[in-house]
């Protein structure tokens, strides 16, 4: 599948001398685009494309989960989690509502989030290490569908 080729080539990147910082903004721009694609799947009533771009942001998801340093993190990390398991709660929901207004919701707040990792991108690299600098959105705090205690799988952290 075409979707999982995209993942291999951004994880391969962050190898090739991409910033951790870089690569979350990737991977909300990718998430972005799923949700967006999801949406005109709905619009379109085309079951087969509406699957298969929330499998995909299924899997953003998870990577973004995993990259997080929970040990390290804090509270932004909590926050973080917390989030992705949200955005993926809704994702999930769109699947049996056919709501396009639930992910166009998700949307603005990925693309709030993305807009505090790129002040982070802007920061000297020393201060980019400072995860409390990302700016986390405070109705997150205590989401239920948050589950911390999830396996991490991924090699890399920001």
């Amino acid at each position: 599948m075409g979707n999982n080729r995209e993942l291999t080539a951004y994880r391969e990147a962050a190898v090739q001398g991409i910033s951790p910082v870089e690569l979350v903004i990737m991977l909300y721009d990718l998430l972005v685009r799923d949700m967006k694609r999801v949406i005109a799947a709905i619009q379109a009533g085309n079951i087969e494309d509406r699957v298969n771009h929330s499998n995909h942001a299924f899997d953003v998801l998870r990577e973004l989960e995993c990259s997080l340093d929970m040990e390290n993190g804090g509270s932004t990390a909590k926050n973080l989690s917390r989030f992705y398991s949200h955005v993926r709660a809704k994702v999930m929901e769109v699947q049996f509502k056919l709501d396009p207004a639930i992910l166009e919701k998700q949307i603005e707040m990925v693309l709030e989030l993305r807009r505090g990792w790129q002040q982070v991108l802007a920061l000297p690299s020393s201060a980019q290490s400072h995860a409390e600098t990302i700016p986390v959105i405070a109705e997150f705090a205590a989401n239920p569908y948050a589950n911390l205690e999830e396996e991490r799988c991924c090699g890399w952290s920001a």
